[in-house]
């Protein structure tokens, strides 16, 4: 056990030196009087009794992370908007601890004196990114009003609002200008057709649109050019383009289409020569399907960073020295997003964090000193009605950690799966919350749990070997690999008890896929779809389908069971969480989606027989994240929950 002699707060982790509170060094000795304190849950909730050390499994867990498990490329790329406003989205606030290893190259080199600073504390903070001078933080901030971005001084502490809710939807992927004098941003306008980029004045002003049909927008570090990426539906294509800052002159570098593709953004080098790019392979093996590659702004050629790839890259920016990137990415099927340095062009890399729950992204100050990261996490519990109404629902556990979907069994115990013991694993308990157990304790990840109609089996998703579907009995035993697809995900099982239907990524395109309950070769149903759910009758299944205008997922099909052509489809509202699965009344008259009206989550009830939509509840914060009905149709249960994220600051990192 380590402790901060300053404040006096325990670590359990050994391999943490600093305190992530005031930047102490913490020491293994303490006085005789320290006594366990009470934490204060972001809700009001209270844990008595607990250290810290032991808090910190509890409260800072990893929310419910939608893009980790959907695979974030194509239109899951321009898609960040939507995903970005789930209020669950997030990685959670985790232990932020620097290694104190030597570098493995001369060119990785660290300081001693490495220090971490929270640059906002009230939770709102969504996509923070560093100014080029250090001196100013922008960030979303997200409250139930909607979202907005805001412009932090760093020293003085003063924040200024720059652009206002309502102005538009689905703000992401902030970026200064190299004079520090604009904040770009993608976001779509109210009516527009595709995302675009806009930038504004760090003072606050009217937005100016640079580019349409764009997003993940980087400007050099002489602030004359800027790089962008865009998709082209029909050809299922990504591609590369520059221009000048004001989004004149475009130029298309480079392009990749069908299995590999380009993600993220197009971090410039220091002298302009290259652009850094997230290279997507989906022939590859999931674990080792993201590397780190380099377009030539002069002639369009693409290479790829030696070295050992990843599973998937959040964000990647050159340090301003030249000779290293800094990259969020994550290694292996277990774990959450770290830091790394890569060193350039040799590719040796060192991690230098190993926190809890990982980091979504990361921005570098033109000294190199300073890094920002982000750390968004939830809180989340299942409620259970009486009845079908969503409003007379109660708690029936803690919201103590989050909640990773759930299924009502036969006889009306639900399965679930939460990382109240640290990690995702499944549990099942009575209705009331009582008698809970965990069904599983291998530390993998999973997700989606669904029991099967006789009660006697549950089907989840799993990370183990790049993302699989998985059947154990009802007691937990008999775990059996049902399904080797990559990325198989979102599992539903038909109610005759036959098949399982799930989506996946397959030759670069998003399908819907249905295997036979004991295994064996999938069968594509429909392309370019996911989030698959059978009616109660087993004779079709909805699913979202992308809106080729827009390039987001807000249209609702529905499919016969044994797939073919769409029988009806449906506009959602564009703020449709595509993430939590159509789900079908128990009359199979109609069908409810997610929707995220500012920063709150409500249900949407679309009727299958064409008539308007409407929303049909009015919960508010803590918002409606998941739900299910009953397998008699009698009762309803909901997953509801808060969004946290903050900025964090790492100083001296050279």
């Amino acid at each position: 056990m380590k402790y901060c002699p300053k404040c006096g707060r325990d670590y359990a982790d050994e391999t943490l030196n600093f305190c992530l509170e005031d930047g102490e060094w913490l020491t293994t000795e303490r006085g005789a009087t320290d006594e366990p304190d009470t934490a204060v849950m972001p809700d009001g909730v209270s844990l008595p009794g607990k250290t810290t050390s032991e808090r910190e499994t509890q409260i800072y867990t990893s929310g419910d992370f939608v893009s980790k498990e959907i695979k974030r490329h194509k239109l899951g790329a321009v898609l960040i908007g939507i995903i970005a406003s789930v209020v669950l989205a997030g990685f959670g606030y985790g232990v932020y601890q620097f290694l104190k290893a030597p570098p493995t190259t001369e060119t990785l080199r660290g300081s001693s004196n490495i220090s971490t600073q929270r640059l906002t504390g009230d939770g709102k903070a969504r996509e923070a990114e560093i100014s080029p001078d250090g001196k100013f933080l922008a960030y979303i901030r997200a409250e139930g009003g909607g979202r907005s971005i805001w412009l932090k001084q760093i020293q003085t502490n003063s924040n200024i609002e720059i652009v206002k809710p309502g102005e538009f939807d689905n703000f992401g992927d902030l970026a200064f200008s190299g004079d520090g004098n604009f904040v770009y941003f993608g976001a779509d306008a109210k009516g527009e057709e595709a995302p675009s980029i806009y930038r504004v004045s760090v003072i606050g002003g009217t937005p100016t649109k640079v580019v349409s049909n764009g997003y993940s927008a980087q400007v050099s570090a002489d602030g004359r050019n800027m790089s962008f990426i865009r998709f082209d539906f029909k050809a299922n294509e990504s591609s590369v383009f520059i221009a000048d800052a004001d989004g004149r002159n475009e130029r298309k570098l480079a392009a990749r289409s069908g299995k590999q593709f380009f993600d993220g953004a197009a971090a410039w080098s220091p002298d302009g020569r290259l652009l850094a790019v997230q290279l997507g392979d989906d022939s590859l093996p999931r674990l080792e399907s993201t590397a780190v590659g380099f377009v030539s702004v002069e002639d369009g050629s693409v290479s790829e960073l030696p070295g050992d790839r990843f599973n998937a890259i959040e964000d990647v920016v050159w340090h301003p020295a030249g000779d290293s990137l800094i990259v969020a990415a994550l290694e292996g099927s277990t774990g959450q997003s770290q830091l790394w340095e890569c060193a350039y062009p040799s590719g040796a890399k060192r991690r230098l964090t190993n926190n809890l729950n990982g980091h979504d992204s990361v921005s570098i100050t033109s000294d190199g000193k300073s890094i920002v990261t982000g750390e968004i996490y939830s809180r989340s519990a299942i409620w259970v009605s009486p009845d079908l109404k969503p409003e007379n629902a109660k708690p029936v556990m803690q919201n103590t950690a989050d909640t990773w979907g759930f299924s009502w069994a036969p006889d009306n115990r639900i399965v679930f799966v939460s990382d109240q013991s640290g990690d995702p694993e499944v549990w099942i308990m009575d209705a009331d919350g009582a008698n809970a157990k965990a069904l599983t304790n291998d530390r993998i990840f999973k997700a989606i749990p669904v029991v099967s109609p006789d009660g006697r089996h549950v089907v989840y998703s799993s990370s183990e070997n790049g993302g699989t579907l998985v059947r154990i009995d009802i007691n937990g035993g008999n775990k059996t690999e049902i399904n080797s697809s990559t990325g198989a995900d979102n599992p539903d099982i038909s109610p005759d008890g036959k098949w399982i239907i799930f989506s996946a990524w397959v030759d670069g395109i998003s399908k819907v896929l249905r295997v036979p309950f004991e295994g064996g070769e999938p069968h594509v149903l429909k392309d370019w779809a996911i989030e698959p759910r059978y009616s109660r009758d087993g004779t079709r299944i909805a699913c979202f389908t992308p809106t080729e205008q827009t390039q987001f997922w807000n249209r609702l099909a529905i499919i016969p069971a044994e797939g073919g052509e769409e029988i009806k489809t449906f506009q959602t509202p564009p703020n449709t969480t595509i993430s939590r699965g159509p789900i079908w009344t128990p009359d199979d008259k109609g069908i409810s989606v997610i929707i995220a009206p500012g920063e709150k989550q409500e249900l949407w009830l679309q009727p299958v027989d064409g008539s308007s939509g409407k929303q049909i509840t009015d919960v508010g914060l803590p918002g409606i994240a998941r739900r299910d009905y009953s397998r008699d149709g009698k009762r309803i249960a909901i997953v509801r929950a808060q969004g946290f994220g903050n900025a964090i600051m790492i100083t001296d990192f050279r």
